[in-house]
């Protein structure tokens, strides 16, 4: 009789480790559905969109229009940029700009160049109050101070820990990709390259032994890190300083070399550098925004814009033109009439797309 007890004993003790754990698995799993032909799907963990934003050209410079400005207003980034457009930037899983401007307290202007930039290493900063995450230096205006200033920029971003893409000391570093592991799931790589000096070119390109920017007048360097970046990732963004400046009609290099870096593997091209905006377009369904323009430069009145892209888990992009106006130093989005006007004007230029009313750019 005992013997008996001692076995039943057993066999629920057995039963009830068995349920245990069974329950427990079922609670650590992931759901499963039955699709129509009743075999076992497991569905992935309920992952959040991706939201990224990129703007234009910034400059921090304390030999130029906005500091000065900046400084005696004595409000921070808010009396630079409007509040909404802080909410978007600071709201952004990922924000991108463009910084032209070397950060040093040495070294000597270029002779000859008409515009040279140079900013305090503390002015960096303010690209916290922005929310700014990743800045490209690929431009024609971080080098302004010679080589050493150019090195002490580089020094100043790895010390504040800013990320940065487009210039490294060496034509390797200059290539290299920042990858960011999106809350949606997916790898994104960004990569940057500059060809706007047109008339001499004063910001050298990196060499295998020599600090600079990674040029793209010959395409080769930049499409092999493209190449690159899309081995090791899901989604490349092609970043380029390119365009004729206070122009909205596009050279033809542009629209030549934009399908060069699709087909290269980028997955949407946004440019930079004309102070102005220009069109956009898709190619192979994949998006080309000419130029963003200035974000916050100088004292001039310029139509800017902010790019962004949405992506889900599952692969899918929704992208967006929220359009705005920098004036009398002060950035901010444009409502009614006049956003209206520009988005038209953009809209001439980019016939293969439309805007809708929340900034969504739509395939025409």
């Amino acid at each position: 009789m005992k013997r008996a007890v001692a076995v039943l004993a057993l066999v629920l003790f057995v039963a009830g480790g068995v349920f245990g754990f069974l329950c427990l698995r079922n609670y650590l799993r992931p759901e499963v559905t039955e699709n129509p032909i009743g075999t076992t799907v497991i569905e992935p963990d309920a992952l959040p969109n991706t939201k990224v934003s990129i703007v234009g050209d910034i400059s921090l410079a304390d030999n130029w229009s906005l500091m000065p400005v900046y400084d005696q207003r004595g409000q921070g980034v808010n009396g630079i940029l409007s509040e909404r457009v802080l909410a978007q930037m600071r709201g952004s899983d990922l924000m991108v700009a463009n910084s032209e401007f070397t950060v040093s307290e040495r070294g000597t202007p270029i002779p000859g160049k008409a515009y040279t930039f140079r900013a305090n290493p503390s002015r960096l900063s303010i690209y916290d109050d922005m929310g700014v995450d990743l800045v490209t230096l690929a431009n024609n205006h971080v080098y302004d101070f010679g080589a050493e200033a150019f090195g002490d920029m580089l020094d100043a971003f790895d010390t504040k820990g800013l990320p940065y893409i487009g210039a490294g000391r060496n034509l390797t570093d200059a290539k290299k990709a920042f990858y960011y592991n999106a809350p949606s799931g997916q790898t994104i790589a960004f990569v940057n390259a500059s060809r706007a000096e047109k008339w001499g070119i004063d910001t050298p390109g990196a060499t295998a032994d020599s600090g600079g920017i990674l040029l793209c007048y010959d395409t080769t360097e930049f499409v092999d890190a493209i190449k690159v970046a899309k081995q090791n990732a899901d989604i490349v963004v092609a970043i380029v300083h390119w365009g004729t400046e206070s122009s909205h009609a596009l050279e033809q290099v542009q629209i030549d070399t934009a399908k060069e870096y699709i087909d290269a593997g980028a997955d949407m091209i946004v440019g930079g550098h004309a102070h102005t905006l220009q069109g956009i377009d898709f190619y192979n369904n994949k998006p080309i925004i000419y130029n963003l323009g200035d974000f916050i430069f100088n004292d001039q009145d310029e139509m800017t814009a902010m790019f962004q892209f949405e992506l889900t888990p599952e692969g899918s992009f929704k992208y967006y033109f929220l359009v705005g106006r920098q004036a009398n130093e002060y950035t901010d989005f444009l409502d009614g009439a006049e956003r209206a006007a520009l988005i038209q004007q953009v809209e001439s230029w980019s016939p293969n797309i439309q805007i809708a009313e929340d900034g969504e750019i739509l395939q025409k």
